[in-house]
């Protein structure tokens, strides 16, 4: 449901109180007119400016503080900030903090036969995405052990937000070697706890609104996605529902789905202990979380640039870079650019990602996909392969 907006100026006007400047110096005049105590009221004598002044100026900045603040953080639908996290105090909800992705690499050595450890602080990055290089580092101390290839290494992003829940494949460079270690790499399911960004306002404004719908005696929608959106890094509008009993009468699904990179079998794994290891579902409810189903296609993006061959090699490459991590921004890879994302539900416009591209990539002056827009039920698409290609315009 669309958020209301409420005109708090014309509530205040159709009670009758002036609220510009103009209202406030005609009713201020009819007042001291009624009353008779001023003669001289004319705008050319200068007490009577400032007389004016002094009580036009104040009224009017307590009509704008009434209007933009008080009236507008009254209600949850328009606070903001702090009034809007005191209205969240009072229907039991905590703003979510920001939190740092944990998960595992997959650690290769040179040589299976031999030990080798892998030191806690060990940095694992991805190439630049949009300017911004993102890492992981070791959590503690591993050892892999003789006659072992590889080992999954338990790691936590240097840094707290969704922007470090990248897709696999992504962290795969070590700025400084490791000894005995040939390659490291993120695989499918490496996410075993997605970072969280600060909540916003509008994120918390929904679990506000949800916390209505928690006074029944039975395990709602509602309740259930309250439940998942206070342990996991999602937001409430990022949890579908299943109903049609999908294993028997009284059972129900949960489908989750993250901005950035994919819910893996670990996380979900943890989602579905809080739930019904620990208790928390109703009686007799067979709820069951899962990632969201996905659809997967094979992408070319032809780009034609505007003096592609005046642009050096080094421009070339970091222009089809920039291209390929926004096009996979869109299909909830990364969160490194502002893009429209694929959804659920949905249908993903082509056309509008192309815009995007003209407006913010410089040079960008016709591009070409090699498939039409992709409408979705519930799933979410997915890309296979991409391939970005530059030609002269």
């Amino acid at each position: 449901m669309e958020k209301p907006k409420a005109d708090f100026e014309k509530v205040l006007q159709d009670a009758g109180m002036p609220v510009t400047e103009e209202a406030v110096k005609a009713e201020f005049n009819r007042l001291v007119k009624a009353e008779g105590f001023v003669t001289n009221t004319s705008r050319m004598s200068p007490f009577w400016r400032l007389v004016t002044a002094l009580i036009t100026t104040p009224v009017m900045w307590i009509i704008s503080a009434l209007i933009n603040i008080v009236m507008a953080n009254m209600f949850v639908a328009t606070a903001t900030g702090s009034l809007l996290r005191l209205l969240a105090w009072g229907l039991n909800v905590t703003p979510k903090p920001a939190s740092a992705a944990q998960g595992v690499v997959r650690f290769t050595k040179i040589t299976a036969g031999q030990v080798a450890t892998v030191p806690a602080g060990t940095v694992v990055q991805t190439e630049r995405i949009n300017g911004v290089i993102y890492q992981l580092a070791v959590t503690a101390d591993t050892i892999i052990p003789a006659n072992v290839a590889s080992a999954l290494v338990p790691v936590q992003a240097n840094g707290a937000g969704a922007a470090w829940n990248l897709a696999p494949g992504y962290y795969r460079i070590l700025p400084v070697a490791v000894p005995g270690i040939a390659s490291a790499v993120t695989e499918d399911d490496w996410l075993t706890q997605p970072g969280g960004d600060d909540e916003s306002d509008d994120e918390l404004r929904e679990r506000c609104r949800n916390q209505f719908n928690l006074v029944g005696n039975y395990h709602t929608d509602a309740i259930y996605r309250s439940m998942i959106a206070e342990v996991v890094a999602l937001s409430v509008d990022r949890i579908f529902f299943k109903h049609d009993a999908p294993r028997g009468p009284g059972t129900a699904n949960a489908y989750l789905l993250l901005d950035s990179g994919q819910a893996s079998q670990p996380f979900i794994d943890a989602v579905n202990d809080f739930i019904n290891t620990q208790g928390h579902h109703g009686h007799g409810d067979d709820m069951q979380c899962m990632a969201m189903p996905e659809t997967h296609r094979d992408l070319t993006a032809t780009v034609y640039v505007v003096n592609l061959s005046n642009l050096s090699d080094e421009a070339q490459a970091a222009l089809k870079s920039d291209v390929e991590s926004l096009i996979r921004c869109a299909f909830r890879e990364n969160t490194a650019w502002d893009v429209v994302k694929t959804w659920p539900y949905s249908r993903f416009s082509f056309s509008q990602l192309g815009r995007e591209l003209h407006e913010l990539l410089s040079g960008v002056d016709s591009v070409e996909f090699s498939i039409k827009d992709i409408t979705s039920q519930l799933e979410v698409p997915r890309l296979t392969s991409l391939t970005v290609e530059l030609k002269n315009a």
